[in-house]
């Protein structure tokens, strides 16, 4: 990772002349990714605790068999409307047909996408993993 600082001296240590402004974050991240040194992926982001409570809630939903209500809780959290939605139309689906095995192919292509953001965004995603 890059750290800021060393980006402020690189970008503007002798281009910076007497009386200009001061540079922003975000003019030297502007100027780095037209300079393509940095790609948007290489750009920090800290992670944060989904918390025992929730992880506690999800893992009773998986205790009693109810998988869909689980990352649906999880989409939720993580306020992830286009997989919330989806989530709940695989329970309205499930309800209907009361059928979940040719639906599990659909399940697991929404699930990639959860998890690998969920992977992201949560430095518990061991605990949380592991109660799926």
């Amino acid at each position: 990772m890059i750290k800021l600082k060393e980006l402020l001296k690189e970008s503007y240590a002798w281009e910076r002349k007497f009386g200009e402004k001061l540079p922003t974050l975000g003019s030297v991240m502007k100027q780095h990714q037209e300079s393509k040194t940095i790609k948007p992926k290489d750009i920090l982001i800290e992670k944060k605790e989904l918390g025992g409570a929730l992880i506690n809630k999800i893992e009773r939903l998986t205790g009693v068999n109810n998988h869909n209500e689980a990352r649906l809780e999880l989409a939720k959290q993580m306020k992830l409307k286009n997989l919330v939605k989806a989530y709940e139309a695989l329970m309205v689906l499930h309800d209907m047909f009361n059928q979940m095995n040719e639906l599990m192919h659909a399940r697991e292509k929404l699930d990639k996408d959860l998890f690998k953001q969920a992977k992201k965004m949560y430095s518990d995603y061991d605990a949380i993993e592991g109660v799926f």
